[in-house]
């Protein structure tokens, strides 16, 4: 698995903050400035390819992610990749014994390749790997060829400097956006030319957003909640994209993140330099996406939107706003109430959202022993092979408009469909730990074909 910095960007419905009391807006990337672009009075095509400083640039897929939490990660160093083996050995083994609890490394051998990208700690017949990830900011360590934790890099006075992040009690709620699109830029000019991601803005309004390589949550690539949230977990895997130069007919794929101030909405407007990357595809999953997360599940799913005791059975834009506005308030007065920050609770919410839109599509519900809750998974593939979805845990799986072509069983095919992955997350402190995941998949005329769901709640 590869680890991949919660870089994201998002074109989402609706605007506006989903607040508690004492909540602080934070954006780390933001330029205050005379726009007067919209999306509405520009034209819906493709970038201009006559200046061949300009790249094809195509937008595969957008995310909008949202945080509330009282948590902060803040960086704590650990050692100098560049002085291992070396002066700071013993602060590499420290690191290994005390945060990744591995027991057999004092006295161990430390070696490094000589591409300086890995460096591998030894002893009888045990061994662990450490392998630098410039892509990602990030170094992984590897046991025994399975991927075992993450910490965060950074250079400093020349250096490479390993640092771990840790969850920092505050005393407010904080409430961040991100957006973040899948790419793919092409070079079909004649000649090389210099890509470069900080001429990367989205507008809103007056607004300027800025390219950032961190996502500011506590579920992070080192965090054992990663996986159960769907849409993190897939972004955490996908490439991030970097200044390149791109040689005539280079293509380049991959993921750009921005703090932004809200959850999606039309006013949004990505760019290259002064140029637009809009699409006609990629404007009309915006509706797309307003259908979805209006829609109410209850007659797909077979189960009213809260359970007996108040957790949702799925989620959508309501019963997101719904459940962050009690948790926000409730929590807000237990922290109003405790003597000592270390002994505040602690509230981290995620909403996340991803379209992918107009595809070709096969829907393979494949019949599978690993299944906890459904016989047939959720399987998606583009005409690629590509796969869009592949969820082995299901709840429930409703079939709302197939194909009357089609068989009732089995796969089937849907052109120019739009996929839509919605995830949420609620871990409150003295209370419970919530997850639900969905997708659901529309046809080109933006009916609701399929619908899925996985719900997972944990009392503390």
């Amino acid at each position: 698995m590869r680890a991949l910095l919660f870089i994201l960007t998002i074109f989402i419905v609706f605007s506006g903050c989903i607040g508690g009391n004492n909540v602080t807006h934070s954006n780390e990337s933001v330029y205050q400035g005379p726009v007067n672009l919209t999306p509405e009075n520009i034209s819906s095509t493709a970038l201009s390819h006559e200046d061949e400083n300009i790249p094809e640039i195509e937008v595969t897929s957008f995310s909008s992610i949202y945080t509330h939490t009282n948590l902060e990660k803040v960086e704590v160093y650990l050692f100098s990749w560049d002085d291992v083996p070396g002066g700071e050995n013993q602060r590499l083994i420290s690191y290994l014994k005390n945060d990744l609890g591995i027991d057999w490394v004092d006295n161990a051998q430390i070696v490094k390749t000589n591409d300086n990208e890995t460096i591998r700690v030894y002893k009888s017949e045990k061994s662990l790997e450490l392998t630098l990830e410039n892509n990602t900011g990030m170094i992984l360590t590897t046991i025994d060829s399975t991927p075992h934790s993450y910490s965060k890099i950074k250079k400093e006075n020349g250096k490479i400097r390993v640092y771990k992040l840790e969850d920092k009690r505050e005393y407010n709620l904080t409430e961040k956006y991100y957006a973040v699109y899948d790419l793919s830029i092409k070079n079909n000019g004649s000649s090389s030319l210099d890509f470069k991601l900080n001429e990367f803005h989205v507008h809103d309004g007056d607004q300027i957003f800025n390219t950032t390589i961190i996502f500011n949550t506590t579920i992070g690539p080192e965090s054992p909640f990663l996986y159960r949230n769907a849409i993190l977990s897939d972004l955490n895997k996908e490439t991030r994209i970097e200044d390149i130069t791109l040689f005539p007919g280079q293509t380049v794929n991959g993921s750009v993140i921005f703090p932004v101030n809200s959850l999606y909405n039309k006013s949004f407007l990505l760019m290259y330099k002064e140029t637009p990357i809009t699409s006609a595809s990629f404007e009309k999953s915006i509706e797309t996406l307003r259908i979805a997360e209006s829609f109410d599940f209850s007659t797909a799913f077979g189960v009213p939107p809260y359970d007996s005791e108040g957790w949702p059975n799925w989620i959508n834009r309501s019963v997101f706003e719904s459940s962050n506005k009690a948790d926000s308030e409730s929590i807000s007065a237990e922290m109003a109430n405790s003597s000592s920050i270390e002994f505040r609770p602690y509230l981290n919410i995620v909403y996340a959202v991803k379209v992918i839109p107009e595809r070709n599509i096969t829907v393979i519900p494949v019949k599978s022993s690993f299944s906890r809750y459904h016989p047939y998974p959720l399987f998606v593939v583009d005409y690629t092979g590509k796969e869009l979805i592949n969820t082995s845990s299901i709840e429930k799986i409703e079939y709302l408009n197939r194909p009357t072509n089609e068989p009732h069983s089995g796969e089937y095919n849907l052109s120019n469909a739009t996929i839509i992955r919605i995830s949420f997350m609620n871990d409150y402190d003295w209370g419970r730990l919530s997850f639900i995941n969905q997708d659901v998949i529309m046809d080109k005329e933006l009916n609701m074909n399929a619908a899925s769901r996985c719900c997972d709640n944990f009392m503390r």
